[in-house]
């Protein structure tokens, strides 16, 4: 695992990232989970890049200049990660980016951050890959005092406001759950 040199990787899908995007705190991603380094794959950044929203376009382009997160290309070079990425694409039926970080982060020790749990529980149980939903970010934003409750609460609103997709309307409804894994 993570060693003091080292920091893991947490590979944002476009889900999470969409989600901090539309509710203004994209430049918060990197200080929720300090010890970590937040990575996209250039196939979710693809995605990300056809959506209609023009503002959350440029509020990508911006978090990505600033370094928040970092740009990384998909390992065209690693068949065992590109046969797994085809597989999940055509027999799981998934999107391209879903799909590049699920195959990605089952042959890493990388953390897929996604919220779609119909689409990746099953597969990250099955394969013993650690993952992180929105709320995991906040929870966990909460818990280091990054944001207050006040503010989790106008994240949720102002991501299902714009057509998001959240498990609750206030943060208090949420169960937080045990992250410890991340920092190890």
């Amino acid at each position: 695992m993570a060693n003091s040199l080292t920091k893991r990787i947490i590979l944002l899908d476009a889900d999470v990232a969409s989600h901090f995007l539309r509710s203004g705190e994209g430049t918060e991603l990197n200080r929720i989970f300090p010890a970590c380094a937040i990575h996209m794959l250039d196939k979710v950044h693809t995605e990300l890049q056809r959506w209609p929203d023009v503002t959350m376009r440029r509020s990508l382009s911006d978090i990505l200049g600033k370094k928040i997160i970092k740009l990384v290309d998909f390992p065209e070079d690693n068949e065992e990660v590109k046969r797994e990425y085809f597989y999940i694409k055509k027999m799981l039926c998934k999107g391209d980016g879903e799909s590049a970080c699920m195959a990605v982060a089952r042959y890493s020790e990388k953390i897929l951050a996604s919220s779609n749990l119909r689409d990746i529980g099953n597969y990250c149980v099955q394969h013993k890959i650690q993952y992180l939903t929105t709320m995991d970010f906040l929870c966990e934003a909460v818990r280091i005092g990054v944001f207050d409750e006040t503010r989790a609460d106008a994240f949720i609103t102002k991501v299902l406001e714009s057509k998001g997709t959240l498990p609750v309307k206030k943060f208090s409804e949420h169960p937080c759950r045990d992250l410890s894994f991340v920092n190890k």
